[in-house]
């Protein structure tokens, strides 16, 4: 899980641009602030309000930096994948995948990252969210350059894939 988080950090530096960083500054500007608020307020006047004070400027970075990014993405670089059509192979392990992905802003896209994470099917759903926390196989497609509302065609093959009941989360990030 670590080095997916630092795989995504590393993208992200490597593509942002102007309007990513003056975002993302911003929260940091935001929790430096409150950092300084809290331990003002713990050390001149009630220290459990200052550590309150801390406590929230973490949990708000922390929401803050997601809620930027799924932002940005809806706003300004928002990408539709179509459903996804599979197909096992008989002969070998290996998994056909076949989509699409459409840029539906005005705006070239130079990159998108697609993540696809395959997760075993559950009848209890509280067991099916656990198992799409932790998929049993990952995928990532690169896709270079989609032009403004145009629909690019991908196709991708997962070898050593033997599974049965699954099912597939997908989550795009692009630049």
């Amino acid at each position: 899980m670590l080095s997916s988080i630092k795989q995504n950090f590393i993208f992200i530096l490597q593509n942002a641009g102007v309007i990513d960083y003056l975002a993302y500054s911003w929260i940091v500007i935001a929790f430096i602030f409150l950092l300084l608020l809290g331990v003002y307020l713990a050390i001149k006047w009630w220290w459990t309000i200052g550590f309150l004070v801390i406590f929230f400027g973490f949990f708000g970075m922390v929401f803050g930096f997601y809620y930027v990014s799924d932002e940005l993405n809806n706003r300004l670089r928002k990408i539709e994948i179509s459903k996804i059509n599979t197909k096992q192979l008989e002969y070998s392990n290996a998994l056909m995948l076949d989509f699409s992905a459409k840029n539906l802003s005005p705006k070239k896209l130079k990159i998108c990252k697609i993540d696809l994470n395959f997760y075993t099917l559950n009848k209890n759903k509280y067991k099916e969210k656990l198992n799409a926390l932790n998929p049993f196989v990952k995928h990532t497609i690169f896709v270079n350059e989609i032009s403004a509302f145009e629909e690019k065609d991908i196709k991708s093959t997962i070898n050593n894939f033997a599974f049965v009941d699954y099912n597939i989360t997908i989550k795009p990030l692009c630049f």
